[in-house]
């Protein structure tokens, strides 16, 4: 009897803790990007790949970004991810105005490495 109420007490426990690990999974899979802290690389491929090609991955809606570290300085590569429509008027891109600094910054630096 002591050996089959332990065996109720430890697989109830085990489900417990099963159970709230799918809750926080659950909770943080509905957070955005923005939410999440992404940065850099894991930014990038979260919020811009669907439009913008590196490399032979992403999207052909946004022009390719394989070699943008090259060709833009990261001033102008700040200011395009913040207000796109004011550096080109009519753009579909979404202004990323909401990502923190430091998310601005981290996606600046991977695009500038980008050569």
């Amino acid at each position: 009897m002591k050996r089959c109420l332990l065996v109720a007490v430890m697989a109830t426990a085990l489900a417990a803790g099963c159970s709230r690990h799918e809750e926080t999974q659950a909770t943080q899979q509905k957070k955005s990007p923005a939410q999440l802290e992404l940065y850099g690389e894991e930014l990038f491929n979260e919020r811009c790949r669907d439009c913008h090609m590196v490399g032979d991955k992403g999207g052909a809606v946004g022009p390719v970004l394989t070699h943008v570290g090259s060709a833009r300085d990261r001033r102008f590569l700040e200011r395009v991810i913040r207000e796109p429509a004011k550096v080109y008027p009519g753009t579909t891109m979404p202004p990323y105005d909401t990502f923190s600094k430091k998310q601005i910054d981290s996606l600046v630096d991977y695009l500038s490495g980008l050569k």
